[in-house]
């Protein structure tokens, strides 16, 4: 995957979530743990993201331009309520190093009342 992509097209997002869903994990991948935690500032400094999850040294094995590639990378996870799943995709793409980088909404169909009700206060804007 590249890193020089400022002003790239990246496309829209496709699929939505069910009336179902209670919340969201937004799961992407970095190169390090600093672009990570600068991503996962600014969603949580912008209330796109209650949580941010970072989780250093995964692996990965792709097919990249026809070639097989094996690199390290960090996973973050954005914990987010499902309105701002979109706003949370879009900041990610604007932010990520990579020219295709992987943005990937899984919906939560149930958790904590008391996890999910923090995590939507931590997701609203203060006015």
């Amino acid at each position: 995957m590249t890193e020089n992509n400022k002003g790239r097209d990246r496309g829209v997002v496709e699929g939505q979530l069910g009336a179902e869903c209670v919340a969201a994990l937004v799961y992407t991948t970095f190169p390090d743990r600093e672009a990570a935690i600068a991503a996962g500032r600014v969603l949580v400094e912008a209330r796109h993201a209650g949580c941010i999850n970072i989780i250093p040294a995964m692996t990965s094995v792709y097919v990249w331009k026809g070639v097989t590639e094996v690199a390290s990378e960090v996973v973050l996870i954005a914990k987010v309520m499902p309105e701002h799943a979109a706003a949370a995709l879009e900041a990610l793409r604007r932010l990520h190093p990579y020219e295709t980088p992987a943005l990937l909404v899984l919906p939560v169909a149930a958790g904590s009342a008391d996890y999910l009700a923090w995590l939507r206060a931590g997701s609203e804007v203060a006015i």
